[in-house]
């Protein structure tokens, strides 16, 4: 297990991250999860479609969009109509159901999913996790290529995993991990580079929330921001922006452990 993902900051370096994490960004989390339980959990229902376009539209502007070399958003009409569709309620609903600790890794570095997952085999996963974010990239932009954006959107639906934007790329550099540096196209499917990457990160991340899950809960409890032990994947996206600033004490990393003689 020598490439796996480890903790290698305390629970203060991780109750730090999150508080010093921007509040705005919090607040736009918090009010877009509110929503989306709702209309997740509940029959799919017109009202729940309304405020969840509205809210998904106000955070995603609040986090880029619309501004220079950023997707545009389409119009709160296009976005509540495509979140009325039954397919894609039923896919969402299917993703968020996943705890990021179903995601693991076997002493090969093969991934593993919990049998009990609600889509409990690897390569059904890698579909799926692809084609809703280029489901997502068509129904809620303009011309949108880029992995940001549709990431953004399922992390404020699901919390299911980071969104690979500039910050959290860098956080997993620093982490060491090859692969996230320059533009990164929204891919088609796995053979491809960033296929591949996007879809193997929850499990690099799941294996560590499972490897060090009490330091985690400790670091959230500890926070002004209880409420994220419920979304783990929210926490490493918190975590890997905030370690993207050089002068922080890292706090993930992809470690090489050898022992010598």
């Amino acid at each position: 297990m020598e490439n796996m993902l480890r903790l290698v900051g305390s629970s203060l370096d991780i109750t730090s991250a999150i508080n010093d994490f921007r509040l705005s960004y919090h607040q736009d989390f918090a009010n877009v999860q509110v929503v989306a339980r709702r209309y997740l959990n509940a029959q799919l229902g017109s009202a729940n479609a309304v405020l969840l376009a509205q809210a998904l539209y106000t955070a995603l502007r609040n986090w880029g969009a619309c501004k220079r070399r950023s997707p545009t958003l389409r119009p709160v009409p296009q976005i509540e109509s495509a979140l009325k569709g039954k397919r894609l309620h039923d896919r969402l609903l299917k993703l968020s159901q996943h705890s990021l600790a179903a995601f693991s890794l076997n002493q090969q570095e093969h991934r593993l999913l919990d049998s009990n997952a609600p889509i409990n085999d690897v390569g059904a996963f890698d579909k799926e996790i692809l084609e809703i974010l280029n489901r997502l990239a068509d129904v809620l932009f303009f011309n949108n290529t880029g992995i940001t954006y549709p990431m953004k959107a399922l992390l404020l639906i699901t919390g299911l995993m980071p969104a690979l934007d500039s910050q959290v790329r860098g956080g997993l550099t620093r982490a060491g991990k090859a692969g996230f540096t320059g533009q990164q196209l929204l891919p088609r499917n796995v053979q491809q580079g960033a296929g591949r990457r996007i879809c193997e990160l929850p499990f690099y991340l799941g294996h560590c929330w499972s490897l060090h899950r009490e330091v985690f809960v400790k670091g959230i409890l500890e926070s002004n921001h209880k409420g994220l032990q419920d979304t783990p994947g929210r926490v490493f996206d918190i975590l890997l922006f905030m370690q993207n600033q050089a002068t922080r004490n890292q706090i993930l990393a992809f470690k090489v452990e050898r022992e010598w003689p």
